[in-house]
């Protein structure tokens, strides 16, 4: 106990012989660093040219340099695909259900994963690609689709949905 009161006591005296009221003197470790800078320095002229310093830089036609590099879809991407439409779901996410077919047209009908039915015939637009159905069958649809390859080259890509047969069908 002792020896923790003789510890503060010899801090305090230590912090308190820091403390000074005398002003710091001229000749403070520094100040004449201080003044040398100061009397240094020239009056910056009001008018500066910009050829003087050499280069400028004229950001027209360049990219943002703090953008980010993945850019988020457009507007009007963003209108096209709204969840609960057809466009709104990926082609593998469908599955034939049924294939119908009247005065020489066939109808097909899609079911989303989340149990939402759809009916298509030829030409229908549908998935995140814009895919189109380009022709359906007595057993399976087929849709073409057009997507982007690691390459960033735009090549179709075809579908094939198929009509699943019931137990006793072959």
């Amino acid at each position: 106990m002792k020896l923790f009161i003789t510890i503060i006591i010899l801090l305090f005296t230590v912090h308190l012989s820091g403390c000074s009221k005398e002003p710091a003197s001229p000749q403070a470790k520094g100040a004449k660093n201080v003044k040398k800078q100061v009397q240094v320095q020239a009056p910056l002229p009001e008018i500066l040219k910009l050829e003087e310093y050499g280069y400028t830089y004229d950001s027209k036609g360049r990219p943002d340099p703090f953008a980010s590099l993945i850019s988020a879809p457009k507007e009007k991407e963003k209108i096209g695909r709204v969840i609960g439409t057809l466009e709104g779901y990926d082609v593998s996410d469908f599955k034939l259900i049924a294939i119908a077919e009247k005065e020489g047209h066939y109808y097909a009908l899609l079911l989303s994963f989340d149990n939402k039915a759809f009916t298509v015939r030829e030409g229908t637009v549908l998935g995140l690609h814009k895919g189109k159905v380009a022709k359906i069958t007595d057993d399976k649809v087929i849709i073409i689709e057009y997507v982007k390859d690691y390459k960033g080259k735009t090549k179709p890509r075809e579908v094939v949905l198929k009509l699943r047969k019931g137990k006793g069908e072959e």
